[in-house]
């Protein structure tokens, strides 16, 4: 099986990156059959960021270990210049915040009452496209992270979405298949299954990313993410390697 690089090795202890804080989750993805591995951690870590820390780890395991970061897109903020200069192998692009609200973070679900359903879905997606729009990421995270909590639109979700959609496809950025939306409440893999579909009518590449915040998360229910796509039609998932893309198939 290709990559899992949707991985936070600093999730829980914060920096700095060491070799014997990261080497489980590699040892987990090779149990779990995986052909790389990827670190994404979040970009409040990226001053603590070792990338000297990588090629140690794939000398000691014999895995090819990808340098990626997830970027918590915020309008106005100068993500360009802040990521420039650094051997990224990819960056994922995702919108965990609307204005100063982080809605998935545990304690924040009242948020959702201030807002009309639907608004909230044009608003988030309109993040989204505008985080695709950029160029600068390589994959777009949990396409619907809005319905974390089990809310749902009353227009119909692809309707909402049809926009960003069209820029992720323009933008040439892979999707993500996240597994992690099946351990939260609303109990799906994100994207919806019908955002998949239309991506997949767009030629919109796709990678599987567990989420991952300790190493018995490494590739969780990927096969289940797999059995999807299959249906959907897609038979390769993205790969990167210093920001450039390559596909491999599915099994």
């Amino acid at each position: 099986m290709p990559a899992d690089y949707h991985i936070h090795g600093l999730a829980h202890v914060g920096p700095p990156h060491t070799v014997e804080r990261l080497l489980p989750y590699v040892e987990a993805a090779k149990a779990t059959g995986l052909t790389e591995i990827g670190f994404a951690d979040h970009d409040r870590y990226l001053e603590g960021l070792d990338f000297n820390v990588f090629p140690e780890l794939e000398r000691v395991t014999g895995m090819p270990v990808r340098a990626g970061l997830e970027v918590d897109f915020r309008p106005g903020k100068d993500h360009r210049r802040e990521l420039a200069g650094r051997p990224w192998d990819y960056l994922i692009g995702s919108v965990h915040a609307i204005g100063d609200w982080d809605f998935d973070r545990p304690g924040q679900e009242a948020g959702f009452t201030a807002w009309d359903i639907d608004e909230l879905y044009i608003t988030y997606f309109d993040l989204v496209a505008r985080a695709a729009a950029t160029g600068l990421f390589q994959i777009i995270g949990h396409l619907d992270l809005i319905k974390i909590y089990g809310h749902r639109p009353r227009r119909p979700v692809l309707e909402l979405a049809e926009p960003a959609l069209k820029v992720i496809a323009e933008s040439g950025a892979a999707m993500e298949i996240n597994t992690a939306g099946l351990f939260k409440p609303v109990g799906e893999i994100y994207p919806a299954r019908e955002l998949l579909e239309r991506a997949f009518s767009l030629n919109i590449p796709v990678t599987i990313g567990s989420d991952a915040h300790a190493p018995g998360e490494v590739a969780r229910e990927r096969q289940r993410a797999r059995e999807l796509l299959r249906r959907v039609g897609y038979t390769c998932l993205a790969t990167f390697c210093r920001r450039e893309m390559a596909t491999e198939p599915i099994d």
